[in-house]
């Protein structure tokens, strides 16, 4: 039994670097990019994942039906798509990774380090308030 790989691996290659352009050219936005791929793993997963369980449950009961050949040969054919959409998704994941530093892309709602340094240093615990409301209105905790 001959596998595809040869042609799977362009069709995906290609079909990648098409989305990929559209989005670096601003033609679709990143998540509906990274959506795609997203599902299409999944679906991949799925298909290759559910058809190995089945090929399992034969083999471990010895069952030899017509159909094994048959889901052998899909259940690899999808494994080798679900392969490259696994490098693919890695890519996005890597590009889009927090490693690059810049002042002007970073959370302003993020607590910084030195925050926690200084709150520290002045011996508040950082979950503890200083608020005394509750103290101020005769609730205070006895």
């Amino acid at each position: 039994m001959t596998y595809d790989l040869i042609s799977i691996s362009i069709t995906l290659i290609v079909a990648y670097l098409g989305s990929y352009i559209l989005y670096r050219k601003d033609y679709i936005k990143k998540s509906t990019h990274i959506r795609l791929w997203n599902i299409l793993i999944l679906i991949t997963f799925l298909i290759s994942a559910g058809a190995g369980l089945v090929l399992l449950g034969l083999a471990e009961s010895g069952v030899a039906l017509p159909i094994s050949q048959e889901l052998l040969y899909w259940h690899v054919q999808i494994s080798i798509a679900m392969f490259w959409i696994a490098i693919f998704h890695i890519h996005s994941y890597w590009m889009s990774s927090p490693g690059k530093k810049s002042g002007a892309s970073q959370d302003p709602h993020k607590k910084s380090p030195g925050k926690f340094k200084s709150s520290l240093k002045s011996g508040i615990s950082p979950g503890k308030s200083t608020d005394n409301s509750n103290e101020k209105e005769g609730r205070g905790l006895k």
